[in-house]
């Protein structure tokens, strides 16, 4: 019997089965995976300013720039606090004293137990030229105190050599006078003169297109009051100098500010991030603000993403479907019912 010797690379390799590809289901919980993964990633700034910002609306003396401290009801003791009449023993002699005063031919009754409608009494002392302000629980009788420092002597702001007229702030145009919201920054304003009235301004021909607007958009016409148009902001050159100028057109108020001027408020690090908080809508144009208000918009969208997303992947692992049905229960509940209690406490 003789051997036959056969040279490895003269034999062919056996067929491989080409690798099946992986159920729809399958690739669409990746992408969700992936999708709940990076998004968290990339919006990790925003939802730690989110976080740290809710926490400091939720408690006003956290990280204050203002000496504040707060008391318990200890520090009321002895004092006129200690004994005021409950709400309902206020009530009984609201009661009582109308039935004197008007004698009813039904007296009247107490229907029902009486309480406060806003939970905090407010006082402010002025002191060694600051101002002290206490806030006061009238549920739990504890409080807060919080110092306001002094305010800084400012200089009185130079007025620019161009300056006329006086914005009339809260004025409104009804086809004459007018004014502007926020409106006449910079320089001083109560210049003499009478401005400078320009005709067919923005806030003559926004007066002239509401009837139109209305009557296109479905909606009933009147008389057309403009409350308020923003002002024109531009540089001038006066005097060998540049001044940021700002006309308002329906007073035609003229003021200006020196060029590079500080600005008229401070603006702390608390108060910024609670700003930041609270910035909303889009600009006009493609601003920092503009780009800010497409993250608040992406954060939105992604925060009820990560809520299905969550869900979705919880169901895949079945030995925690039935805790995580109870959680979910539980969760529902609680929302509902913290729901409807504050809806209950912000109407009653």
């Amino acid at each position: 019997m003789s051997t036959v010797w056969l040279d490895p690379t003269e034999v062919e390799p056996a067929p491989t089965a080409a690798p099946r590809p992986r159920p729809l289901h399958k690739r669409l919980m990746h992408v969700v995976r992936r999708l709940h993964l990076y998004l968290g990633l990339f919006l990790f700034p925003w939802a730690v300013l989110y976080g740290v910002t809710a926490f400091l609306f939720n408690h006003p003396a956290a990280f204050s720039d203002q000496p504040t401290t707060t008391f318990g009801p200890a520090a009321t003791a002895g004092t006129a606090l200690a004994e005021a009449p409950a709400p309902t023993a206020v009530a009984e002699a609201v009661v009582a004293k109308l039935n004197e005063q008007q004698t009813p031919a039904t007296p009247y009754k107490l229907a029902g137990a009486a309480k406060f409608a806003r939970d905090f009494a407010f006082a402010t002392v002025k002191a060694d030229s600051q101002t002290v302000s206490v806030l006061l629980d009238v549920k739990n009788g504890g409080g807060t105190v919080r110092v306001t420092p002094p305010a800084v002597e400012k200089a009185e702001p130079e007025k620019a050599p161009f300056a006329t007229g006086a914005a009339k702030a809260g004025g409104r145009d009804k086809g004459g006078k007018g004014g502007t919201r926020g409106g006449m920054k910079g320089g001083a304003t109560n210049a003499p003169g009478e401005g400078v009235k320009l005709p067919d301004q923005l806030h003559d021909r926004f007066k002239a297109a509401v009837p139109t607007i209305l009557e296109r958009t479905g909606f009933p016409t009147g008389e057309v009051t403009v409350t308020s148009v923003p002002d024109i902001s531009f540089p001038v050159e006066a005097d060998g100098r540049t001044w940021t100028a700002s006309y308002n057109p329906q007073t035609g108020a003229v003021s200006g500010s020196p060029e590079g001027a500080a600005p008229a408020t401070e603006l702390g690090w608390r108060r910024f991030l609670l700003r930041l908080h609270t910035t909303h809508g889009y600009p006009g144009e493609q601003t920092a603000r503009w780009f800010w208000a497409v993250v608040v918009d992406v954060m939105a969208g992604t925060m009820c993403f990560w809520g299905v997303s969550g869900l979705v992947m919880w169901w895949q692992l079945k030995g925690t479907r039935k805790l995580g049905a109870v959680v979910l229960v539980f969760s529902a509940a609680a929302a509902t019912v913290l729901t409807l209690g504050i809806h209950a406490a912000l109407t009653g």
